[in-house]
């Protein structure tokens, strides 16, 4: 096997490798989970199905002290001195599909390393999914090169790449025994906007009135009509994905019709009736591929009208939820009543049917996490049995950032461990990872990703806090007042620890912890500005208008112009699109405050 054969040459020496026999056999099942037999001379690789016997090659390489800590070359590192006794072995994953998504243009450019990281950490999907959404009809423009003309365009390129790349995605899939999802928030695209002028009556309803923005009206049968057209020219130049996603547009509260034909439609039912109108046509197109339907925002809630068509699959998509607790922690007071509950209730919906129930979770999404990269130690296991205890039967992570990862991507490798189940613990696995990242610092890294979970709970926990429109989760909201008091203390306290890990991880020396020393700093300015622009805002709510609110606001003014320089001089132009705009929206909340 190929890939067998690239490692161990890694480790031969003039002399050669030692003498010895190997059998690869692969099942027809439907799982990829395998069984290895070690003897003396003699090893045997028996996959459930082909893309198992590649699972069973890396769980071998992986024994002999290989580990893939970042994509490309150089993140591939071997440890040496394991050993591993003769005997049989047998593992399955604890999810049948486990995907990483890619979800930003720079992380779409590097789609050949990131695909070959996800192959060797044993996920056996990739789901191209673009933040900002692209242009649907945007015709042979040319993708801009400079950072300060991709923020202007405002929109992503990732159509753009499928239509240059599709086969060769298509080939290193299958070469991989690998799946494909594509798509993103593109189901208003499919209803131009420009057509608003001459059929508005496939438009929204909203207070009386049609309202060219977001989605469409679906009791409209020429705007269902278009819908059909659209979708199926969508599947024919898109072609090849196992699942496609064509969601609303991404806002909470106001995107559905209120005409006297959808008033008795929730937004979830609004929802899931074009999901089954596009089901319909890819059915057509594409028989055997699926259509997901995304419960998110207000869609969380099961609809009570309307049923899927059995090429739908549910997509559970919990963004606002708390990261400082397990999805079903009964002692979070946001993720059991918010998320959780609805969760379950969607699940009759499909059936009870794994194949059919998708989650689409955040742990690399440093959109969600402002620039911010949390570890989770805890909380992606304890995700990963709820979820499985619970009937899914994929877990996906949303791998979409501003800007490029400094030194090995800890969240989205452990995401990869938890969703195969490993039977090794956190210490185990930071042991492992650290080990192989940092082989110089070991001891001393594992240490510091502890410390960062202490430090990163203290942002990540929502208490009772009440989401607010049209903000995002870390922006926090003002109710309860006495929570978003206490909120300002474990905000300050962060920055400080934030800090200190900084000073710490600079006095490890440099070399192979650059990368891990630049990102310090960097989450300790964002922390810093977040903590300082909050404590003002707190400040202000309570009609304080004392020179100390002054001084936060110049102090998260001063870290904020830092994250303003790094931008245009460190990050990649791929990222501005992304970038920028944070950037602008944390400025306009800073100066407003000011």
């Amino acid at each position: 096997m190929r890939e067998l054969e690239l490692h161990l040459d890694l480790l031969k020496t003039p002399a050669g490798s030692a003498d010895g026999e190997l059998e690869v056999v692969a099942g027809d099942g439907a799982g990829d989970g395998f069984s290895v037999e070690l003897g003396a001379n003699r090893v045997t690789l028996r996959g459930d199905n082909p893309r198992g016997c590649l699972n069973a090659a890396y769980w071998l390489l992986e024994q002999l002290g290989f580990c893939w800590v970042a994509p490309g070359p150089d993140g591939i590192r071997f440890v040496p001195g394991k050993q591993l006794a003769e005997g049989s072995y047998r593992e399955e994953p604890r999810f049948r599909r486990r995907t990483l998504i890619l979800g930003n243009d720079a992380l779409h450019d590097d789609w050949p390393e990131w695909f070959e990281w996800a192959s060797r950490n044993r996920l056996n999907d990739i789901f191209f999914h673009d933040t900002p959404p692209s242009r649907l009809d945007r015709g042979q423009s040319p993708r801009p090169s400079s950072a300060a003309d991709l923020a202007a365009d405002r929109s992503g390129w990732m159509l753009e790449r499928w239509d240059a790349d599709s086969a060769a995605i298509r080939a290193a899939a299958s070469v991989a025994g690998m799946s494909i999802q594509f798509g993103g928030h593109h189901l208003p695209a499919l209803l131009s906007r420009e057509l608003f002028a001459t059929n508005p009556e496939w438009f929204p309803m909203r207070d009386g009135v049609r309202d060219a923005r977001y989605n469409l009206c679906v009791s409209s049968e020429g705007g269902v009509a278009h819908l059909r057209i659209r979708a199926q020219a969508f599947f024919e130049r898109f072609a090849g994905a196992a699942v496609y996603h064509l969601w609303a547009d991404d806002i909470r509260g106001g995107g559905w019709c209120e005409c006297p034909d959808c008033a008795g439609m929730s937004p979830s039912d609004q929802a899931l009736f074009a999901t089954n109108v596009l089901a319909d046509v890819l059915a057509e197109s594409a028989p055997g591929a699926r259509i997901a339907h995304l419960a998110y925002h207000d869609t969380l809630l099961p609809p009570t009208n309307v049923r899927p068509r059995e090429n739908v699959s549910l997509l559970f998509a919990p963004r606002e939820r708390c990261y400082a607790h397990a999805i079903n922690d009964a002692s979070c007071e946001r993720n059991v009543p918010q998320y959780w509950a609805p969760f379950e209730g969607l699940l009759p919906l499909f059936a009870n049917d794994p194949a059919r129930i998708d989650v689409f979770e955040y742990y690399s999404d440093a959109i969600l996490f402002k620039w911010l990269a949390p570890p989770l130690l805890s909380v992606q296991p304890l995700d990963a049995e709820a979820y499985q205890s619970a009937g899914a039967g994929n877990l996906q992570n949303l791998m979409v950032t501003p800007r490029r990862w400094l030194g090995p991507p800890w969240h989205t490798w452990w995401m990869a461990r938890c969703a195969w189940g490993s039977a090794a613990g956190v210490d185990a696995a930071l042991g492992e990872f650290c080990g192989a990242a940092y082989p110089g610092h070991s001891r001393e890294m594992a240490d510091y990703y502890r410390e960062q979970e202490r430090a990163y709970r203290l942002i990540l926990d929502l208490h009772d806090l009440k989401p607010t429109p049209r903000r995002d989760v870390l922006d926090f909201s003002d109710q309860p007042a006495e929570t978003l008091r206490t909120k300002v203390g474990e905000l300050s306290e962060a920055a400080a620890l934030f800090e200190d890990l900084y000073e710490r991880i600079l006095g490890f020396g440099g070399g192979e912890l650059a990368g891990e020393a630049e990102q310090a700093e960097l989450v300790w300015h964002v922390v810093a500005h977040l903590a300082g622009r909050t404590a003002a805002w707190e400040l202000l709510l309570r009609g304080d208008n004392s020179k100390s609110g002054a001084r936060h606001i110049a102090a998260a003014s001063v870290h904020l112009g830092w994250l303003d320089e790094w931008e245009r001089s460190a990050n990649s132009p791929a990222y501005a699109n992304l970038s920028r705009g944070m950037l602008s929206g944390m400025r306009s909340f800073t100066r407003a405050l000011a």
